[in-house]
């Protein structure tokens, strides 16, 4: 009969014999997008991506968005073929619930196996903006509740312009700091260094009008209306080069 002292080790090694559960989805759905072959709204390229606790759904998205997501990238961030521009629509779940992380990982082994995707990574020195909290502090509204935005969240890759106005939905800093990233008057990588935690509707008020005017107007706004700051500086960042990719298999 095992000594009470020798269980905690063997349930040590019972663990450490245990295989790894793999990171990869159980099912899995490719198509190409509903809205990219209909040239619904001009062509749109709007995407989505929606998570929930074991659902990843991708809308109207191309292959360097969806390694943009995948791996934590910025658009400036991944070169290589795009297959065209073309868009897709992927579904994909898990075998059961998972952090959000996981979920990426898990699109790395799709893109691998369905796109047969083979990426390089580099480092490269960019010009960047690091998203800061000005001096006479943050404006932002009260975040989200935590159960909110944890277990169905929703990210649009880009801002929705409603009656002249930006509007983030249900957004963290780090992806509000991408999206401005991609805006007219900003167009390089921005970094988010507030520290500030959770998810936020934010309207910036009549900023979509006026960036048709003034390159800097859209840096004002960003401080008068959320107390936040873009200061301009160099960063290295990880580069992610595509050597090989291939349409994939539609299902």
């Amino acid at each position: 009969m095992l000594s009470m002292t020798l269980w905690p080790l063997l349930a040590m090694l019972l663990t450490a014999a245990t295989p790894l559960r793999p990171a990869a989805f159980e099912v899995a759905s490719i198509k190409p997008s509903r809205i990219w072959r209909a040239g619904a709204e001009g062509g749109s390229s709007r995407s989505k991506i929606e998570t929930t606790p074991n659902r990843l759904t991708m809308e109207n998205i191309d292959l360097n968005e969806c390694i943009q997501w995948a791996y934590g990238a910025k658009g400036d961030q991944v070169s290589g073929p795009n297959l065209g521009g073309e868009r897709y629509d992927i579904l994909a779940k898990s075998a059961g619930p998972v952090p959000v992380n996981e979920l990426k990982i898990m699109l790395q082994d799709l893109l691998a196996k369905r796109f047969q995707l083979v990426l390089r990574r580099d480092t490269k020195l960019f010009s960047v903006y690091e998203l800061v909290v000005a001096k006479r502090g943050s404006k932002l509204p009260a975040p989200k509740a935590a159960d909110d935005s944890s277990r169905h969240h929703a990210v649009e890759l880009l801002p929705r312009v409603e009656d002249g106005s930006f509007v983030f939905q249900e957004t963290s800093m780090t992806e509000f700091a991408e999206k401005l990233s991609m805006l007219r008057g900003v167009e390089r990588p921005v970094l988010d260094r507030t520290g500030i935690k959770g998810y936020f509707d934010i309207t910036l008020k009549g900023a979509a009008t006026a960036v048709r005017n003034e390159e800097s107007t859209l840096f004002a706004i960003v401080e008068e209306q959320l107390g936040l700051k873009l200061v301009p500086a160099k960063d290295p960042l990880e580069v992610l080069v595509i050597e090989h990719a291939e349409k994939p298999s539609i299902n």
